[in-house]
Formats: structure tokens, C-alpha cells, sequence
């Protein structure tokens, strides 16, 4: 530890002072708590929907069991996390439902080369897109929405002139198969959760959060990537969709693109990823994917008299009033903020502090007002000490000459000393000392 020392003009140096302002574009620290009890809160309830499942007779949670579920949940659970990295910097890809049909179509029709060929037709074409809607959304600035949008539009025009694919000739994903796809699309989407709860992490993102859409704000490299994670994990969802949804005879059935999309941004949204970006949980997206699709399941199963795809429609609405709280509860007040930023900063001592020699007085803020107030009271002080009259100096603060004008004058009790003088007085009584 380096401590200041004296030069030889009896100042300190100013290389070495400790300084512990912050800095004045830090974002300040997230309140971590409320996803941790919304995240509590989501996994009550979607345990609770999955126990009502396992209670119903009927419906595709009887008919497959939890092999049917984890086949089902684990899409939906690598479409919900491509949509929350998507979210998180800034540039949320719409495009997730259209590449994982991309990516199923190519890996179905190229399974006849064998299952290492397939996934890497599926997965690549799934790379490729995200290159190019990485390109639209991170060089040339154009909102993630609309990125997306032409992008997913394009895929749509593409699906309906392409046909079906051949026929699918990989066996099924076994049980074992499934599980672990299940198991590496929650622990991606725990991992990538923890990562974003890093304060250096959300504040690499604050900037792409505070910049207008279309504006440079230093972090295309940041949005490039998390759109080509983004898609890189809708193309997996695509394949793993494809893999375990095997028929019998004929061509697989390829996914619902629009409902994978409502899906995904629901789940994600629900789970605590701001819709304002930058912000989210950890284990939110994976316990929102099981509500959500537990939910459509009981539906199905119950027999509800509406479209189960309404209940996915719902967790966006539902979505948008948790990123409200999510955003309120990290709002902080900018007095306290400021208070705290300058806590223990020595530029604050040498600004408000009265330096040696100065005069005024402290506001109501606390700053120190110099003003030349106290030079009457030093010109007194200096007319005493040489023996003159205190009252009849002139000063503006002191009282002038004469009996109106004298607080003392009409109670008589300083007259020997005004009339004697404090010389003649002393001097007697050194006198009669000396004695």
C-alpha cells in the first residue's frame, strides 16, 4: 500500500492519492432478488401442473408418459433460451419458430446419408441464417424485430415452394437419447443464465440497453454473437423436434413455426428476461418452459373447450407485466445513486471543505459559500490586540460608537474597562505585585 508523502514544499503528491470515486457511466448493481423469488414462485407452480398431469388418464401425458414430455419439453426449452439470449442483447430474434423448421426440413431430408451428415445440414443451415440475420442486426443496425421478421418471411416463402423432404430413414431417438437432449438444453440454459448474472456481464450490455435503435453503440461483436447463438440454438431445437417426433412410414412431421415462436417468446418473457433487454434470471426460462407447455398438456388432456396455442399467447401477455416488475423493482433512485457514487471521494473534501484562511458559511446542501463576512471581525480582533476602542472602529458587524448603539452601555458594567483601558489596569496590578 503506497502512502502519501510530503515533498519538500511541504505538499503531497497528487500521483499517488487514493481515488474511490466511481465511475459516472457504471450501471449500477441489479437486484438479483426478485427473479429469485419469481423463479421460486414459477417452480411451484409448474410443479404443481406436472402433478396434475401425472393425476390424468387421458391425453398425450398418458399415452407417452414422461419419455412423450421430455421428447416435447426439450424444443421447447432451447427455443425459449434462443429467445431470451436474443432478448438479452438487445435484438430479440422472431426468426426462432422459421430456423428450426429450416433446420428439421434439411436434417430430415438429408438423413439418408447417415445421422453425422443430417445434423450437420440441419445445424449449418441454421448457422447460416444466423450469419445473416447477425449481419442485418448487428452491422447494419436494423431493429431485431425487423431483422427477423424478413428473415423468418423469407423461410416461409422458402417452406412453401420446397415441398415436403424425402423420407426420414434414422431410427427414433431412444429414451436415453432424449433425456440427454433434455438435460443439455436445461444446463445450457442454466449456464447461459448464470453468465448474464455477472455485473461485468450486464454491463458490457448497458450500453446496447441506453443507445436509440440504429445508433453505434459499440458492441456489435456482442449483438453478432448472442444472434448467432440465438440461431445456432433454434436450428438444435429443429433437430431435436424432428429426431424424437419419428412416424412410422413416410416423411417426419416438420414443426409449427409461428406456434414455436409463441412458444418460445412466451416461456422466455415469462421466466424473467426484460423485454427492455440486458436484465433476466437464471432458472426462469426452464421452469417457465415447463408451465407453459404443462399447461397446454393439461389442456389437451382436461379436454378445455379453447385452442391450447391460446394459453402460449397468454404467457407473452402474461410476459410483458413481468418484465414491469422486473424493470421496477431494479429502478433505483438517483439521489441514492449519486449519495452512493461519491461516498469516500476526496475531490469532495477539497471542494466543500473550507480550506485555511477562508470565510462563509454551509448551504442547506451542504456546500461551503466562501464570502469575505469574517474580514470585519479579523480588522476588530487586530484594533483590541493593539489597544484601540472595539466600539468605535466602524465595522459593519460590530456595533459603532455611542450610548444607542453600545449593547453594554446601559448596564455600566464595562466602563472601567473602556475608560482605563486594559494597559492601565494591568499595569496596576503588576504594580501592586511588585510590591
Amino acid at each position: 500500500m503506497k502512502f502519501d508523502s510530503p515533498n519538500r514544499n511541504g505538499d503531497r503528491d497528487s500521483t499517488s492519492q487514493i481515488s474511490a470515486v466511481t465511475s459516472d457511466d457504471e450501471a449500477p448493481a441489479d437486484r438479483m432478488a426478485v427473479h429469485v423469488v419469481w423463479e421460486i414462485g414459477l417452480l411451484l407452480l409448474g410443479g404443481g401442473v406436472v402433478f396434475a398431469l401425472t393425476r390424468s388418464s387421458s391425453g398425450p401425458f398418458a399415452e407417452g408418459s414422461w419419455s412423450a414430455f421430455a421428447a416435447a419439453l426439450a424444443p421447447v426449452i432451447l427455443l425459449a433460451s434462443a429467445m431470451a439470449v436474443s432478448l438479452r442483447v438487445g435484438a430479440v430474434n422472431l426468426a426462432v419458430g422459421p430456423i428450426a423448421l429450416l433446420a428439421a426440413w434439411m436434417f430430415v431430408d438429408a438423413s439418408g446419408s447417415g445421422s453425422a451428415m443430417a445434423l450437420a445440414m440441419g445445424l449449418g443451415a441454421a448457422a447460416f441464417t444466423g450469419i445473416v440475420l447477425a449481419t442485418l442486426s448487428a452491422w447494419l443496425r436494423a431493429p431485431g424485430w425487423a431483422a427477423s421478421g424478413a428473415v423468418g418471411g423469407a423461410i416461409g416463402l422458402w417452406a412453401g415452394t420446397a415441398g415436403d423432404p424425402g423420407d426420414f430413414t434414422l431410427s427414433a431417438l431412444p429414451n436415453t437419447g432424449v433425456l440427454a437432449a433434455l438435460a443439455a438444453a436445461a444446463g445450457l440454459s442454466l449456464f447461459f443464465g448464470l453468465v448474464g448474472a455477472f455485473a461485468g456481464t450486464r454491463g458490457k450490455l448497458e450500453p446496447i440497453r441506453e443507445t436509440p435503435v440504429g445508433e453505434r453503440h459499440g458492441r456489435g461483436g456482442i449483438v453478432f454473437l448472442g444472434v448467432l447463438l440465438s440461431s445456432a440454438l433454434a436450428g438444435a431445437a429443429g433437430v431435436v423436434a424432428a429426431w424424437t417426433a419419428v412416424p412410422e412410414v413416410g416423411a417426419a412431421g416438420l414443426p409449427d413455426p409461428i406456434l414455436l415462436t409463441v412458444l418460445a417468446l412466451g416461456a422466455a418473457l415469462l421466466g424473467g428476461t426484460s423485454l427492455l433487454g440486458r436484465r433476466g434470471g437464471v432458472c426462469g426460462t426452464v421452469f417457465a418452459s415447463i408451465l407453459v407447455l404443462g399447461l397446454m398438456w393439461l389442456a389437451e388432456s382436461r379436454g378445455w373447450s379453447f385452442d391450447p396455442s391460446w394459453i402460449a399467447l397468454s404467457a407473452i401477455v402474461a410476459g410483458f407485466l413481468v418484465t414491469r416488475l422486473v424493470e421496477a423493482m431494479n429502478t433505483v433512485d438517483e439521489e441514492e445513486v449519486a449519495s452512493t457514487s461519491r461516498a469516500g471521494s476526496l475531490d469532495d473534501l477539497r471542494e466543500d471543505d473550507p480550506r485555511p484562511g477562508d470565510t462563509g458559511s454551509f448551504d442547506r446542501t451542504g456546500s461551503f459559500e466562501r464570502t469575505d463576512s469574517f474580514e470585519r471581525y479579523d480588522d476588530d480582533l487586530a484594533d483590541l490586540g493593539s489597544g484601540g476602542d472595539p466600539w468605535s472602529t466602524g465595522s459593519g458587524a460590530i456595533p459603532k460608537a455611542g450610548a444607542a448603539a453600545d449593547p453594554f452601555g446601559a448596564s455600566g458594567v464595562f466602563d472601567d474597562l473602556r475608560d482605563n483601558g486594559y494597559g492601565n489596569r494591568f499595569g496596576d496590578g503588576d504594580r501592586r505585585h511588585g510590591r
